[in-house]
């Protein structure tokens, strides 16, 4: 069904999905008579955008290519280009010059979008469902849960087994329910359907009771813990200087800063361990935030506090 639109909105440059549907359903209706509606419709946008995308790549190809002849041909200099007049001219008659090109290649058929993957969305009841579906209570809250699903094609209901990832379930523990959107993905190289569910959850909001005060420091994080102060370390200055005699030592031993060296830098990972401790520490003192029921308050301090501060210090 792709193979017979595409082309035929490629060639005529079709950019409009009314105008695409109109000319092209009758025919896919008369060839697959048993196939839902929706199918032509996703169809139809999918081969529009594709069009579309590909044409403003292209022109926008061309018109760079373009503007750089039309500077050569008529022997424009650095001083001439200075001048916002004549470059928007010379770009205004690059665009006409490239769509009219790409419009030339597409009627011609020597521009055509290729397919590489297909997707559809499926967002009525009537195209697929949920086969036994159980209905389970996580945390309290009532939800679907299924593992295998129909869609409704030209040859009948046909069944597929679904291999839920951790973050599906990780969702539904949280309060999210499935809807009747979804997606669906050909994936031809390795030869199965990637099936792609929108949840939705009732937003609720928040309203903070109490306070929860955060002071960030270079080695550790002090916040207020019911109602005792508590210092959380983070080890970030002696990791610092950890990292440092090491990247030193890499740095002698390869005896300058290239290639080889950023490899040896890069196999450290100082960046993602630096950020593991501060993600860990936020996450403890954001779950007591929500427990209690507060709103976290962290000092505001610019560059030039920063500056003033260390103003008095001199390097040693």
């Amino acid at each position: 069904m792709f193979k017979n639109v595409l082309p035929h909105a490629s060639r005529n440059v079709i950019e409009n999905y009314y105008r695409l549907k109109n000319e092209r359903y009758r025919k896919l209706r008369n060839i697959y008579p048993n196939i839902p509606s929706h199918y032509i419709h996703g169809l139809c946008q999918d081969a529009v955008e594709r069009v579309s995308f590909l044409r403003r790549k292209r022109a926008r190809q061309y018109s760079r290519e373009i503007f750089d002849e039309l500077v050569k041909h008529l022997g424009l200099g650095k001083r001439d280009l200075r001048g916002r007049r004549i470059v928007r001219y010379l770009w205004r008659r690059s665009w006409e010059i490239a769509w009219d090109q790409v419009d030339l290649e597409m009627s011609d058929g020597t521009l055509v979008p290729r397919i590489n993957s297909v997707s559809l969305w499926l967002v009525d009841d009537h195209v697929w469902k949920p086969v036994n579906p159980t209905k389970t209570r996580i945390n309290c809250v009532k939800n679907t849960f299924f593992t295998s699903i129909a869609i409704n094609t030209h040859r009948g209901w046909v069944h597929i087994d679904l291999g839920p990832s951790k973050e599906f379930y990780k969702l539904l523990a949280r309060g999210f329910k499935p809807t009747s959107h979804a997606k669906i993905k050909l994936d031809r190289r390795n030869r199965r359907v990637a099936f792609h569910l929108s949840l939705e959850k009732e937003a609720e909001i928040y309203r903070p009771g109490n306070i929860k005060p955060v002071d960030v420091n270079e080695d550790s994080v002090a916040t207020l813990y019911e109602a005792f102060a508590v210092i959380l370390e983070t080890d970030l200055a002696r990791t610092t200087l950890g990292y440092n005699y090491r990247k030193e030592s890499i740095q002698r031993r390869n005896r300058s800063s290239g290639r080889e060296a950023r490899k040896a830098m890069e196999k450290l990972k100082e960046r993602k361990k630096k950020k593991d401790y501060r993600m860990k520490k936020a996450n403890l003192i954001v779950r007591d935030a929500l427990r209690m029921r507060g709103v976290i308050v962290i000092e505001g301090i610019s560059g030039e506090d920063i500056r003033v501060m260390i103003s008095r210090y001199k390097n040693k």
